[in-house]
């Protein structure tokens, strides 16, 4: 009697198990394969919050300097080339004063209250600068002449923090070196003209970044000339 209710209740469980496993063996593929077709049809599209890229335009990464001077004393003239020297040995130079220049006229002489030649130009030996004392500044050491009147600028180039470097940050790897001041700036017109700056980051945090115009009075190192009524007298433009 006990082993035939046992050998009922295996059977039943037999095919209790049976079902089960028939069951499971329809269900879960057709599952998996309507999750995959949800996955290929996409219905609810994917947006990254990360926007495209910034596209960053070669000029921005150009390590080539903004001028070339020639860093001798030499001056060309349509296909002919000369050192200063050559002329100026046998041409003798008047008194400085404010006369308009008959010689060097592409010259464009805008240096601020520095409006003479010799402030920087050695008066006897025009292959050369000169310093405060008189003596001579070598034609390929600029800055030297600069840091006349541009101490702390000077000191922030010798530093790194002001002017630029080409190379390598690790010496080990390559050279560095330090451009000079009149690779960058004319140093009879300093300033610069008005550059576009390049393209901000664009980050998950900022998204995409807008810059103002520098152009303008607006910035509080400048020194505006107002034109007001005569007998005005320029002073630092105010900071909005």
């Amino acid at each position: 009697m006990l082993a035939t209710q046992r050998q009922r209740v295996e059977s039943m469980t037999s095919n209790t198990g049976s079902t089960v496993t028939a069951t499971g063996a329809i269900w879960v593929p057709a599952a998996l394969l309507v999750f995959a077709a949800g996955l290929a049809l996409q219905p609810f599209p994917f947006t990254s919050p990360v926007s495209d890229a910034t596209e960053v335009p070669a000029w921005a990464t150009d390590i080539t300097p903004v001028r070339q001077p020639l860093l001798r004393p030499d001056y060309k003239q349509a296909v002919y080339t000369y050192r200063c020297s050559d002329c100026h040995k046998i041409i003798p130079s008047p008194a400085e004063t404010t006369r308009t220049l008959t010689q060097h006229r592409e010259i464009d002489l805008q240096h601020g209250i520095n409006t003479r030649c010799f402030n920087c130009h050695h008066r006897t030996n025009r292959d050369a600068f000169v310093d405060d004392y008189g003596g001579e500044i070598p034609w390929n050491q600029p800055q030297l002449v600069c840091a006349k009147c541009h101490g702390p600028v000077y000191r922030d180039w010798q530093h790194g923090s002001h002017g630029r470097t080409n190379g390598y940050w690790d010496v080990t790897r390559g050279e560095q070196t330090r451009r000079r001041c009149i690779e960058c700036h004319d140093p009879h017109h300093p300033p610069f003209p008005l550059m576009v700056p390049a393209p901000g980051p664009r980050t998950l945090r900022m998204g995409p970044q807008s810059h103002g115009q520098h152009a303008g009075s607006l910035g509080p190192l400048r020194v505006s000339r107002q034109s007001h009524a005569a007998g005005s007298i320029a002073g630092p433009q105010e900071k909005d």
